[in-house]
Protein backbone atom coordinates (compact mmCIF):
# COMPACT_ATOMS: atom_id res chain seq x y z
CA UNK A 1 0.00 0.00 0.00
CA UNK A 2 1.49 3.58 -0.82
CA UNK A 3 2.16 6.25 2.05
CA UNK A 4 -0.79 8.12 1.73
CA UNK A 5 -3.58 6.02 0.81
CA UNK A 6 -4.72 4.97 4.25
CA UNK A 7 -5.00 8.47 5.09
CA UNK A 8 -7.36 8.94 2.01
CA UNK A 9 -9.57 6.14 2.88
CA UNK A 10 -9.87 7.42 6.84
CA UNK A 11 -10.73 10.98 5.92
CA UNK A 12 -13.03 9.64 3.00
CA UNK A 13 -14.67 7.39 5.51
CA UNK A 14 -14.35 10.24 8.53
CA UNK A 15 -15.94 13.03 5.73
CA UNK A 16 -19.34 10.35 5.32
CA UNK A 17 -19.79 9.68 8.61
CA UNK A 18 -19.64 13.12 9.53
CA UNK A 19 -22.17 14.30 6.67
CA UNK A 20 -25.19 11.39 8.10
CA UNK A 21 -24.73 12.15 11.51
CA UNK A 22 -22.27 10.22 13.76
CA UNK A 23 -20.08 13.18 14.80
CA UNK A 24 -20.68 12.50 18.25
CA UNK A 25 -19.88 8.97 18.10
CA UNK A 26 -16.44 9.79 16.10
CA UNK A 27 -15.32 13.30 17.65
CA UNK A 28 -17.66 13.59 21.06
CA UNK A 29 -17.99 17.68 21.24
CA UNK A 30 -15.34 18.94 19.20
CA UNK A 31 -17.03 21.52 17.26
CA UNK A 32 -17.95 20.60 13.42
CA UNK A 33 -16.11 23.17 12.48
CA UNK A 34 -12.41 22.14 14.50
CA UNK A 35 -12.72 18.77 12.93
CA UNK A 36 -12.75 19.70 9.43
CA UNK A 37 -10.24 22.33 10.02
CA UNK A 38 -8.04 19.72 11.32
CA UNK A 39 -9.44 16.97 8.97
CA UNK A 40 -8.22 19.38 6.44
CA UNK A 41 -5.30 21.02 7.32
CA UNK A 42 -3.41 17.60 7.96
CA UNK A 43 -2.90 16.74 4.77
CA UNK A 44 -2.29 19.82 3.38
CA UNK A 45 0.94 20.11 5.82
CA UNK A 46 2.02 16.58 4.27
CA UNK A 47 0.88 18.26 1.13
CA UNK A 48 3.60 20.96 1.45
CA UNK A 49 6.18 19.61 4.26
CA UNK A 50 9.74 20.04 2.41
CA UNK A 51 8.64 21.65 -0.79
CA UNK A 52 9.92 25.25 -1.69
CA UNK A 53 12.05 25.20 1.55
CA UNK A 54 9.01 27.36 3.39
CA UNK A 55 7.42 24.21 4.98
CA UNK A 56 9.32 22.08 7.50
CA UNK A 57 9.95 18.54 6.98
CA UNK A 58 8.32 18.08 10.40
CA UNK A 59 4.95 20.12 9.52
CA UNK A 60 2.81 17.76 10.41
CA UNK A 61 3.89 16.19 13.30
CA UNK A 62 4.29 20.05 14.33
CA UNK A 63 0.81 20.91 13.22
CA UNK A 64 -0.47 17.97 15.22
CA UNK A 65 1.17 18.71 18.36
CA UNK A 66 -0.40 22.01 18.39
CA UNK A 67 -3.85 20.80 17.65
CA UNK A 68 -3.54 18.20 20.73
CA UNK A 69 -2.28 21.11 22.68
CA UNK A 70 -5.44 23.37 21.76
CA UNK A 71 -7.81 20.07 22.54
CA UNK A 72 -6.30 20.09 26.04
CA UNK A 73 -6.28 23.47 26.45
CA UNK A 74 -10.11 23.31 27.84
CA UNK A 75 -9.78 20.05 29.31
CA UNK A 76 -10.11 18.82 32.45
CA UNK A 77 -7.60 17.56 34.71
CA UNK A 78 -8.63 14.15 34.45
CA UNK A 79 -8.74 14.15 30.22
CA UNK A 80 -5.02 15.33 30.29
CA UNK A 81 -4.00 12.59 32.57
CA UNK A 82 -5.41 9.88 30.18
CA UNK A 83 -3.62 11.54 27.17
CA UNK A 84 -0.31 11.71 29.23
CA UNK A 85 -1.18 7.99 30.10
CA UNK A 86 -2.15 7.33 26.37
CA UNK A 87 0.61 8.72 24.89
CA UNK A 88 3.38 6.74 27.29
CA UNK A 89 1.81 3.31 26.23
CA UNK A 90 0.75 3.76 22.81
CA UNK A 91 4.58 4.97 22.14
CA UNK A 92 5.99 2.15 24.34
CA UNK A 93 4.57 -0.11 21.75
CA UNK A 94 4.93 1.51 18.46
CA UNK A 95 8.62 1.78 18.96
CA UNK A 96 9.14 -1.60 19.75
CA UNK A 97 7.11 -2.96 17.11
CA UNK A 98 9.01 -0.89 14.66
CA UNK A 99 12.49 -1.93 15.80
CA UNK A 100 10.86 -5.45 16.30
CA UNK A 101 9.86 -5.57 13.11
CA UNK A 102 13.33 -4.22 11.97
CA UNK A 103 15.11 -6.61 13.72
CA UNK A 104 13.67 -9.52 12.70
CA UNK A 105 10.23 -9.52 9.95
CA UNK A 106 9.34 -12.69 10.51
CA UNK A 107 6.80 -11.77 13.50
CA UNK A 108 5.21 -9.11 11.49
CA UNK A 109 1.24 -9.93 12.25
CA UNK A 110 -0.29 -8.02 9.60
CA UNK A 111 1.67 -5.04 7.94
CA UNK A 112 4.67 -3.94 9.15
CA UNK A 113 4.06 -0.08 8.83
CA UNK A 114 0.33 -0.32 10.24
CA UNK A 115 0.80 -2.72 13.64
CA UNK A 116 2.70 -0.20 15.58
CA UNK A 117 -0.22 2.41 15.32
CA UNK A 118 -3.00 -0.04 15.17
CA UNK A 119 -1.89 -1.45 18.61
CA UNK A 120 -0.77 1.63 19.79
CA UNK A 121 -4.62 2.75 19.18
CA UNK A 122 -5.93 0.05 21.20
CA UNK A 123 -3.66 0.81 24.33
CA UNK A 124 -4.40 4.32 23.50
CA UNK A 125 -8.66 3.62 24.07
CA UNK A 126 -7.89 1.55 27.42
CA UNK A 127 -6.41 4.25 28.55
CA UNK A 128 -8.66 7.61 27.40
CA UNK A 129 -12.26 7.20 26.61
CA UNK A 130 -12.94 10.45 25.13
CA UNK A 131 -11.74 12.19 21.68
CA UNK A 132 -9.40 15.32 22.81
CA UNK A 133 -7.31 12.57 24.99
CA UNK A 134 -7.03 10.24 22.53
CA UNK A 135 -6.20 12.37 19.75
CA UNK A 136 -3.58 14.26 21.83
CA UNK A 137 -2.42 10.92 23.10
CA UNK A 138 -1.84 9.52 19.48
CA UNK A 139 -0.51 12.42 18.43
CA UNK A 140 2.53 12.31 21.17
CA UNK A 141 2.80 8.73 19.94
CA UNK A 142 3.26 8.77 16.48
CA UNK A 143 5.70 12.36 17.20
CA UNK A 144 7.42 10.01 19.99
CA UNK A 145 7.75 6.98 17.31
CA UNK A 146 8.68 9.31 14.22
CA UNK A 147 12.01 10.47 16.57
CA UNK A 148 12.97 7.40 18.33
CA UNK A 149 12.19 4.83 15.63
CA UNK A 150 11.80 6.73 12.13
CA UNK A 151 10.28 5.08 9.05
CA UNK A 152 11.92 6.05 6.06
CA UNK A 153 8.89 6.90 4.15
CA UNK A 154 8.12 10.58 5.23
CA UNK A 155 5.46 12.39 6.06
CA UNK A 156 2.68 10.58 4.56
CA UNK A 157 3.53 7.25 5.91
CA UNK A 158 3.51 8.96 9.31
CA UNK A 159 -0.32 10.94 8.90
CA UNK A 160 -1.05 7.26 7.88
CA UNK A 161 0.09 5.92 11.24
CA UNK A 162 -1.62 8.93 13.27
CA UNK A 163 -4.79 7.98 11.56
CA UNK A 164 -4.45 4.79 12.24
CA UNK A 165 -3.52 4.94 15.72
CA UNK A 166 -6.82 7.43 16.44
CA UNK A 167 -9.45 5.04 14.00
CA UNK A 168 -8.12 2.16 16.16
CA UNK A 169 -8.85 4.06 19.43
CA UNK A 170 -12.18 5.70 17.95
CA UNK A 171 -13.34 2.00 17.09
CA UNK A 172 -12.37 0.03 20.38
CA UNK A 173 -13.70 3.48 22.33
CA UNK A 174 -17.14 3.07 19.98
CA UNK A 175 -17.21 -0.98 20.37
CA UNK A 176 -16.77 -0.95 24.56
CA UNK A 177 -19.34 1.72 24.81
CA UNK A 178 -21.84 -0.07 22.61
CA UNK A 179 -20.88 -3.52 24.63
CA UNK A 180 -21.64 -1.04 27.81
CA UNK A 181 -25.10 -0.14 26.57
CA UNK A 182 -26.24 -3.26 25.54
CA UNK A 183 -25.69 -5.17 28.80
CA UNK A 184 -27.15 -2.58 30.70
CA UNK A 185 -30.09 -3.55 28.32
CA UNK A 186 -30.09 -7.12 28.95
CA UNK A 187 -29.36 -7.01 32.56
CA UNK A 188 -32.64 -7.74 34.39
CA UNK A 189 -34.12 -4.96 36.56
CA UNK A 190 -34.09 -5.65 40.22
CA UNK A 191 -37.25 -7.00 41.34
CA UNK A 192 -38.20 -8.06 38.02
CA UNK A 193 -38.42 -11.84 37.22
CA UNK A 194 -38.43 -12.88 40.70
CA UNK A 195 -42.04 -13.84 40.84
Amino acid sequence: MNAGMLTTWVLIVFGILMATGWKRQLVDDIPAWCAAGLAASLPAACGLAGTWGLWPVAAPQLLALAFACALLRGADAGKRLQAAAGAVLGSIVWIWLRILYAADPVFIIWHERLDGPLAAGALIAAAAGHFRAQFAAAAAAAFAAGRFAPSPAGAWEWLDGLLAALAAARAVTLLARAAAALTGRLRPSAGRGAE
